[in-house]
């Protein structure tokens, strides 16, 4: 903390006079009242000196934090979208979790679900940034205009097979390269596309999934801590959120790479 900070704090001036009343305590009984009590104030002033100065000082040498990572400012997925779906099919689920996690009257089974509630929201927000991530997918592919890039590379090549002049077919070659690397890189962007919706899809049926199995589990009502059904659904929340977590870091990763 700053040296403000440290003399703000209350545990710093606790100590001070716990010190300088110990001191003075000590001293009281060998010299004169006045000069113990003025000794106490100097042993608490030196105290909380001491703690100012430490304190501050290991604030200096500390690194300060790193600045909050920005976030990109991605598009909502349109209405009707497969990933429009998929989001509001995730926060559908997560808002009826969060409706259970009030219903246990049991501390430790509301305790599990409010814990799985937690760990889920993670997953939600990743879920809604991958569906802003395959708009932006859709958007590039659209701007691509793969059928005319399709219709475009069939005419040159049809051109190229009736041409004689070797000027031009060099330079037809030289355009088909150039067309032939666009196609590429749609059919790149196709697969990355199927393939995070594919992980959207596994991480909103497993945020679907844990809302059923905390339904049953607050079901068990206050019983169910001691049976080992209620054992094994807890194990089964943990086994999918960590599934769930793992599916959306590969789809970072995919991202990443893109």
């Amino acid at each position: 903390m700053s040296v403000g900070a440290e003399l703000r704090d209350p545990w710093g001036w606790l100590l001070a006079g716990v010190s300088g009343g110990v001191g003075w305590a000590v001293l009281a009984g060998a010299v004169a009242g006045p000069a113990a009590v003025l000794a106490g104030v100097g042993i608490g002033a030196a105290v909380l000196a001491t703690k100012v100065a430490v304190g501050a000082a290991r604030n200096h040498d500390e690194p300060p934090a790193p600045p909050p990572r920005p976030r990109d400012r991605l598009p909502e997925a349109p209405r009707g979208t497969i990933q429009a779906e998929l989001a509001t099919r995730g926060r559908t689920a997560v808002e009826r979790m969060a409706d259970l996690a009030d219903r246990p009257a049991d501390r430790w089974i509301a305790g599990e679900v409010q814990q799985a509630c937690r760990d889920s929201q993670p997953v939600l927000e990743s879920v809604r940034e991958l569906a802003g991530r395959v708009t932006l997918l859709d958007s590039s592919i659209v701007a691509t205009r793969p059928e005319a890039l399709a219709r475009e590379i069939q005419s040159l090549q049809d051109r190229m097979r009736l041409s004689t002049d070797a000027d031009v077919v060099r330079e037809q070659r030289r355009a088909l390269a150039a067309l032939d690397a666009q196609a590429d890189s749609v059919d790149r962007l196709l697969r990355r596309r199927d393939t995070l919706l594919a992980q959207m899809q596994a991480a909103v049926v497993g945020l679907e999934g844990l809302a059923a199995r905390i339904g049953e589990l607050v079901a068990l009502g206050p019983a169910g801590q001691d049976s080992e059904q209620a054992g094994r659904i807890v194990a089964d929340l943990t086994t999918s959120l960590d599934a769930m977590r793992a599916g959306v870091e590969e789809a970072r990763s995919i991202l990443r790479d893109l």
